[in-house]
Formats: structure tokens, sequence, C-alpha cells
């Protein structure tokens, strides 16, 4: 099988087989401009309505293409529909098992990523295999597969592969290392982006996690879980039309994604209102945290034997248990004690906590962060007509902590300031939850 040359049209790629040969020269010649996604998309259409029409060997081979190209422009919804189609064909079957796992169908996933495989030695087709099995929690599997490859292996798959085995097994550190590894080999490993990224959402880091999930849903294909996790940080920023975008986004890849959907509609009826509408997002993700086995963590002997007689099995169980239930089991003194402080310290966690109670403080947290940084903006970005400006100058109102504490009798002492520039300053108050100083 020929591997496609850089120089290749799109037309001359779109021209031949569609294969793992050519397929990162497709998806670079598709964005190279919007005139060459447009061309795409019309390709698309031409071959859907040719496929109704097609039968025998023409309508498996069109039906595979057009799958690939679905796959390639991030329509995963619509290219597992065409290639199950095809699914006795090898090359089907990989883009097959590629789009399910994008689509989270991991166990689909894998009996089509085994048929598909080219070799014993096929080094993508392994690492797409590790990632699935990492996520149905099976990763003795994933590395029995990474086992096949040389320890000095610098390809970016394969770091990214063993990234993933580390953090399965919650070596967080070396997972980390080996992502950021993978990105030296190459920048644009989008899943080594969303690893990343998603593990700096976990715990904590939301600016940086934004910053990786940016860069990841830019990479093209589309990753829809980077889609996702975005517009829920989007969503605790208060930044709800970029988080619609990225639901919206989704629902053009797979229309019947749920979650998606059911984000968009409350994204969109949190438009106007100054709330923490993530709430439920992290208290989903802190019950992720606290189920995390605390067996996963290096903890000293004295504090594994104390934790196994107390049945303490997750980071959730051990988060409830109080400092002196700890102190009351033999052999576990101060250092023990500071040993797991420090553990859940990692994850904003402390000892006596529940689910609940941890929620409703990061909600706190989060919402006098973003008060504090709502009253430090300053008034020039809410845009006010002239008049609201002037006067807001003369009575030396630079921010709008400094706008509140003004009485509505403050404003309208100053010159040429009526009713209507009073009503455009509280409307626009309004909208971030705020309001003048009442006399």
């Amino acid at each position: 099988m020929t591997t496609a040359s850089p120089q290749q049209t799109l037309d001359e790629i779109l021209a031949s087989t569609l294969d793992r040969d050519n397929f990162d020269i497709l998806v670079e010649r598709i964005y190279d401009s919007y005139t060459s996604v447009d061309l795409t998309h019309n390709r698309i259409q031409q071959m859907e309505e040719k496929l109704q029409e097609a039968s025998g060997e023409a309508e498996r081979e069109l039906a595979e293409k057009l799958g690939v190209l679905q796959f390639a422009m991030g329509e995963y919804g619509d290219a597992v529909e065409t290639l199950q189609r095809v699914s006795a064909r090898k090359n089907a079957c990989h883009f097959l098992g590629r789009a399910l796992l994008r689509l989270q169908r991991e166990e689909e996933a894998l009996e089509y990523l085994e048929k598909g495989r080219s070799s014993d030695d096929d080094l993508l087709t392994d690492t797409l295999l590790v990632e699935a099995h990492c996520r149905l929690g099976d990763f003795e599997t994933a590395e029995d597969l990474l086992s096949r490859y040389p320890a000095d292996c610098r390809e970016a798959d394969f770091f990214y592969a063993r990234g993933r085995v580390a953090e399965a097994k919650g070596d967080y550190g070396r997972a980390l290392t080996y992502y950021q590894e993978a990105l030296r080999c190459d920048e644009n490993h989008a899943r080594s982006l969303f690893r990343l990224a998603f593990n700096c959402d976990l715990n904590g880091d939301d600016r940086e996690a934004v910053q990786l999930y940016e860069r990841c849903i830019n990479l093209r294909p589309t990753f829809v879980g980077a889609l996702i996790n975005l517009g829920i940080l989007y969503e605790d920023y208060g930044r709800y039309q970029d988080a619609i975008d990225c639901y919206k986004r989704v629902l053009a890849i797979d229309p019947h994604h749920e979650q998606a959907r059911l984000y968009l509609k409350d994204a969109e009826s949190s438009m106007n209102m100054f709330i923490d509408v993530g709430k439920s997002r992290r208290m989903q993700r802190l019950e992720e945290i606290f189920s995390i086995p605390v067996s996963h963590f290096e903890l000293s002997a004295r504090s594994q034997n104390c934790l196994e007689r107390l049945d303490i099995r997750t980071l959730g169980g051990l988060a409830q248990v109080t400092p002196d239930e700890l102190l009351n089991e033999k052999n576990f003194g101060d250092t023990s004690l500071t040993e797991i402080e420090d553990l859940l310290a990692r994850y904003n966690l402390e000892l006596g906590d529940d689910l609940q109670e941890a929620v409703v403080r990061k909600a706190e947290e989060r919402q006098r962060e973003e008060a504090e940084e709502i009253l430090s903006m300053s008034v020039e970005s809410l845009e006010f007509a002239t008049r609201v400006r002037k006067c807001l100058e003369r009575l030396g109102i630079q921010t709008l902590g400094d706008l509140i504490e003004h009485t509505e009798k403050d404003l309208l002492g100053c010159p040429n300031f009526g009713d209507t520039s009073l009503q455009e300053v509280k409307d626009k108050l309004a909208e971030l939850g705020l309001s003048l100083k009442i006399e």
C-alpha cells in the first residue's frame, strides 16, 4: 500500500482509496482552508446521494470511503452508521473502531479495532486498544499490549499509551511526564493534550485546563470529550455563550449525544443568570475523585494496614473518616496522619469531609473568586453610553466595585444624567447579578 505524498492535493487524495496511510495527509488537506472544508462537505453530500443508488462492490467501496471521510470531518455518529455497512472490510473496521472510541463506546470499539489490525506490531492500533482497556479498568491487558514494544520507543503514541496505563494505576505524576514527552514528540498529539487537560481539571487548575482543552479542540478531527469538558469549564466561568458553542459543535458531530443535549439546555437557560450553574457538574467530578481506590497511592505500610482494618477502599471513604478515628488505630501516629492529610489535600479534600460538604465548599470558593473578579472589572468593559461614562468619570468611578458603592441619587446628581441613563446602568449591573447601593 502506497503512503500518500505531502504534495498530493485534496482532489488527488479523494480520488484514491482512503486508508491509514493517507489519512493524516487527508486531514491536513481538508483543513488547509475554508474552501477545502466546503469542498469536503460537498463531496460528502454527493457521496451520500450516490450511495443510495449504488450496489455491489461499488456500493461497498463508496461506503468505506464516505465513512473514513466522515470520520476525518469529526462526524463520528455518521461515520459509525456508514462504516457498519462494510464492517467485513479491515480498513473500514479500523476507522469504525476509532469512531466508536471517540463516541465512548469502548467495548464495541475493541472488537472492530482488533479486526482492523494491520500486523502484530501495529502501534497505532495497540495504543487505541490501550485507551479502550484503560477506560474499562482493564489496565493489566493494556500493559501486556505495550510489553510488545521496546522501552526506548520514541513514538508519541507509545508515550501516550504508557501515560494512560500509569494514570489507570494511580501513578499520576508519571502519567503527566509521559504525556508531556508525547507532546515533545508531537506538539499536536490530541489525546495527550486531552489527558493533561483532564488531570488539570480534576486537580482544580481550571485555567491551565481551559488552555489545554482549547488547544485540543482546535485540532482535527474534533475531540468530542474536550468540547464537553471545555463547555463545563466555560460555564463555571460564566462564559455561557462559549459553552453553548461547544455543546452545539458536539451535537453537530453526534446528534444523539444526550449529555451534550442536556448541557446545552442548562447553558441556554443560564445565559442571563449569575449563579454557580456548574455545581452539579462539580458534584460529578468530585464523585469521580471520591471513587479513586486508595490502593493507587504509595502509602506507608502503617497507613495501608490501618486503612485495611477500617475497610477504607476509596478516597471518598477516606475523606469521611475523622482524625481521631485514625489516631485511635494501633500503630497509627502523627506521621501517618500527616501522610493521609497531604494525600487528601492534593484533591482539595479534608478528613471528615462528605461529598455534599465538599461540593458546597468548592461552590462557595468559586462564587467568592467570581465576585472578586467581577467587582475588579473596569466600568469601561460594560461600554456605557457617553453620558453615563462622563458621569462615572466625574464621580471617580473606575471599577464595578466602585460603582455599586453609589446610590441612584448619587448618579442622578450628575449633569445630563437622567432616568434613561440610570436604567442603562441598572440593567447592565443586573446582568452580572449586581445593583446600586440602597439609600
